[in-house]
């Protein structure tokens, strides 16, 4: 099932808006007050956002939380159809407490992306993604490029981070806050942490990645998920279908019986003479 993040790609972060807000957050932290915050942090923070489609919680780590399924039978835990959820303020709420059907798990807290989980030689990095229903915490990597890797480099020599230190110090609430932030900055109203995931996604779709490395990228189950990006690939669309309804040619090629040369014949009957004579002298 395709989640609803997912079925809006209208807007998404593209190179241009990433380096719009990269300058922004750089900007922004040179006046801004920080409570935890290193210097750094906010443009680095927005670089591995778009660099490596992580999501911000593998980032800069979550807390621990309890997520709710209803199991109600045709609603594919999609609890807003289900008749016994009621909308109560911001928040979907089951009125039936004791329902057979209402499912929830605990997902443990993560620290985020620490010093050791950055293999500097591989251009690898170990996050923890959002769908962690146990007490052991399984990761999965993504690559990261040259450039981001020698920041990240740089940063972890600066402040002498050890191997268990967290790379961006500020919690996810703060890296939230800071996103609203530069979304008024540069004037996107449509910003959020999620399109910088979405942008990743159709930006290396774009340059040419195959959907299984993509769907290994994004730590996605289901390739079909990862598929729905596909979409965005326009070059490699236009030209499989020129290939199929493109504009014909105005001429052909013929093969002369007598003597075996090669001409283009244009639909009027008559041969191109500069290729007459390039086939002549070839």
């Amino acid at each position: 099932m395709v989640s609803d993040s997912m079925k809006n790609l209208s807007a998404y972060v593209k190179y241009e808006d990433f380096l719009k807000l990269e300058s922004a957050a750089r900007d922004y932290e040179g006046y801004a007050i920080r409570k935890k915050a290193r210097d750094g942090e906010y443009p680095l923070l927005i670089r591995l956002l778009f660099f490596t489609g992580a999501r911000i919680s593998e980032i800069v780590g979550s807390n621990q939380r309890i997520f709710t399924q209803c199991l109600y039978p045709g609603f594919k835990k999609r609890k807003g159809n289900c008749p016994k959820w009621a909308i109560s303020r911001d928040d979907k709420t089951c009125i039936d407490s004791g329902c057979k059907y209402l499912a929830a798990y605990v997902q443990k807290a993560h620290h985020g992306i620490r010093v050791k989980d950055i293999v500097f030689k591989d251009r690898i990095i170990a996050v923890y993604g959002k769908n962690v229903k146990s007490d052991e915490l399984k990761p999965r990597t993504v690559i990261v490029d040259t450039e981001t890797l020698e920041l990240l480099k740089m940063h972890i020599e600066r402040y002498a981070l050890r191997p268990n230190d967290k790379i961006i110090s500020i919690n996810e609430n703060g890296a939230k806050v800071l996103i609203n932030t530069l979304r008024d900055i540069v004037e996107m109203p449509w910003l959020s942490a999620h399109k910088f995931r979405h942008g990743h996604a159709i930006y290396c779709i774009q340059q040419g990645m195959d959907i299984r490395t993509l769907q290994q990228q994004l730590g996605h189950t289901d390739m079909g998920t990862t598929a729905i990006y596909l979409q965005f690939a326009i070059i490699d669309r236009q030209k499989a279908y020129d290939k199929v309804f493109g504009r014909k040619h105005d001429c052909m090629k013929l093969q002369c019986p007598a003597c075996g040369l090669n001409f283009k014949v244009s639909k009027s009957g008559g041969v191109d003479l500069e290729d007459k004579i390039k086939t002549i002298f070839r």
